[in-house]
C-alpha cells in the first residue's frame, strides 16, 4: 500500500516538474516574443517619426559641372527634391535619369554629410544650331541634333546660327569646330558659307563685331582668338584671315570693302606738227 503511494506521488512530482518546465519554456518564449516586439513596435515608431520629419529629408542639391542646362532643369531631370529622403534616395536611379537628356554626357550623383546631394554632369559641346523645317535644332559635337522646344530656347543664347552649307560641307564644318573651346564657340554669333572666298569660304561673326574668313580646316585657329585679337596693331581693320595650311592669321580689308580699280583708259597720243 504504501509502495503505490509512493509511486503516485512520485509519479505526481514529475507531472508537476513537467507541467512548471511548460508554464517556464511559454514564459521563456513569450517572454522574447514581447521583447522582440517591443523592439520592433519602438523601431517602427522611430521610423516612423524620422521619416515623417524634415530630418529624414535631403536638405540641399548642388549642381555642378553644367554649362548649358539651368541647375533647377538637371535637379527635376534627376527627379530628387527637398521633400525626397535622404537615405532612401538611390543615387544611381538618379543618374539614369539624368543622362536620359541628350545633352548630358555624363551624371554622378553622391550623398554628403548634413543630409546635401551634389550632382556633378558633363555636358557634350554645343557647336551651334540650324534651322530645319521651320524649328531651330541643336547641333552636337558628335552631330546629333536636337529639337529646341519654346523652354529651351535659352540653349541657342550661346551658340552660333549656322547657315549656307549643304550636308557634306555641315558634317566637316561640325568635325572642325568640335576642336574648339566651348568659351570661342560662345562667342561666335554667325557661321555662314562665304563662296566668294575661294580658300577662306567660311564666314564667321564674331559677337564683339569682328569677321573672321577661314576653310573648315583652319578652325581650330579660333583657340587663339583672343590672343590674335591683343597682338594686331592694325586695330582699324575687323576682318581676319586664317590660313589652314601656315597656321597664320593676319587683319586685313574685309572682302566688302575692297574696291577694284577701273581700268585706265590709254593716254591719248599727241602728234607732233
Amino acid at each position: 500500500m504504501l509502495d503505490d503511494k509512493e509511486k503516485l506521488l512520485k509519479k505526481n512530482r514529475l507531472f508537476t516538474i513537467r507541467k512548471n518546465k511548460k508554464a517556464l519554456t511559454a514564459y521563456e518564449k513569450a517572454k522574447r516574443f514581447y521583447f522582440a516586439f517591443s523592439v520592433l513596435f519602438s523601431f517602427a515608431l522611430v521610423c516612423a517619426f524620422y521619416f515623417t520629419s524634415d530630418f529624414s529629408k535631403i536638405y540641399r542639391i548642388t549642381v555642378s559641372g553644367n554649362e548649358y542646362l539651368k541647375s533647377e532643369e538637371i535637379i527635376a531631370q534627376s527627379g530628387l527634391n527637398e521633400d525626397s529622403s535622404f537615405l532612401l534616395m538611390l543615387p544611381w536611379r538618379a543618374e539614369k535619369k539624368i543622362r536620359e537628356n541628350h545633352l548630358i554626357d555624363t551624371a554622378k550623383v553622391k550623398r554628403l554629410p548634413g543630409r546635401l546631394v551634389e550632382i556633378e554632369v558633363s555636358e557634350k559641346k554645343i557647336v551651334g544650331y540650324a534651322p530645319e523645317n521651320g524649328l531651330n535644332v541643336l547641333i552636337l559635337e558628335d552631330g546629333e541634333r536636337l529639337g529646341v522646344t519654346r523652354q529651351d530656347m535659352y540653349l541657342i543664347a550661346n551658340a552660333p546660327i549656322i547657315q549656307g552649307f549643304d550636308e557634306e560641307e555641315l558634317s566637316t564644318l561640325i568635325r572642325w569646330l568640335s576642336r574648339c573651346e566651348r568659351k570661342i564657340i560662345k562667342e561666335i554669333s554667325e557661321i555662314h558659307n562665304y563662296p566668294k572666298l575661294k580658300y577662306q569660304n567660311v564666314e564667321l561673326i564674331m559677337r564683339d563685331g569682328n569677321y573672321v574668313f577661314s576653310s573648315v580646316f583652319g578652325l581650330e585657329i579660333l583657340n587663339h582668338y583672343f590672343d590674335m585679337e591683343s597682338s594686331f596693331v592694325t586695330p582699324e581693320y575687323h576682318c581676319y584671315y586664317f590660313e589652314d595650311i601656315s597656321g597664320n592669321a593676319y587683319t586685313s580689308a574685309c572682302p566688302w570693302e575692297e574696291v577694284e580699280e577701273e581700268p585706265k583708259e590709254p593716254a591719248e597720243e599727241i602728234e607732233e606738227e
